[in-house]
């Protein structure tokens, strides 16, 4: 009998490979953007810890727009361009009512803070920070000293590039093979090859020991 702990925690596929996730660890909500291959078109799903999922491959109406952060009931989305990583453009979508957004094509997307996106108006290259309210649905000028940035005590994987564990020689796959840490615990993840190919979904072990 083996020693270690196996949990599944969920298991969700997705239609086009995943490019960006994040997460709000508070209200145990996970982003994920994926990507279609052949026209990099965007579609947005979130979901939360245990699988439930809340926006269904939300299709983006343009490529230059990607995931930026969630809070609660809000996707945050910024604008990139071919030439920078930095362009005009932040889009507010409520997850949960999908026709619920706040879109401002003037502004520079700066960062999260807790009930606040923090922007910049796209000419001004320092100072004259505004505040979005998750709560007025107004930009703002300034907020309240005691708001802090919004933290996370999720850490996202590390790859992994040592032998493979015992526990995991049965993969099929001898690549994308990453590992994070949460208190005693060791989180796996890895794609697992079907056949000739590799698909988009992932697969994730938790064990209480290395």
């Amino acid at each position: 009998m083996s020693k270690y702990t196996i949990s599944n925690a969920f298991s969700q596929t997705f239609r086009f490979p995943v490019w960006k996730i994040e997460i709000d660890e508070i209200s145990r909500l996970i982003a994920i953007e994926c990507r279609d291959p052949e026209n990099t078109v965007p579609y947005i799903t979130v979901l939360d810890f245990k699988g439930t999922v809340y926006l269904d491959h939300f299709r983006l109406p343009e490529k230059e727009w990607t995931l930026a952060a969630i809070q609660d009931q809000v996707v945050v989305l910024r604008k990139v361009s071919e030439n920078s990583p930095v362009s005009p453009g932040v889009w507010m979508l409520f997850h949960q009512k999908p026709d619920t957004t706040y879109l401002y094509h003037q502004y520079q997307y700066l960062g999260i803070l807790n009930g606040y996106v923090h922007v910049r108006p796209q000419h001004i290259t320092a100072g004259f920070e505004q505040y979005f309210s998750f709560l007025s649905k107004e930009i703002l000028t300034t907020i309240p000293s005691e708001i802090k940035p919004f933290e996370n005590d999720i850490v996202f994987p590390l790859e992994f590039n040592a032998q493979k564990p015992s526990f995991l020689q049965h993969i099929k796959n001898n690549e994308d093979l990453w590992i994070s840490k949460c208190n005693d615990h060791f989180l796996w993840s890895y794609h697992e090859k079907r056949e000739k190919n590799i698909p988009s979904d992932c697969c994730f072990l938790i064990k209480n020991k290395f």
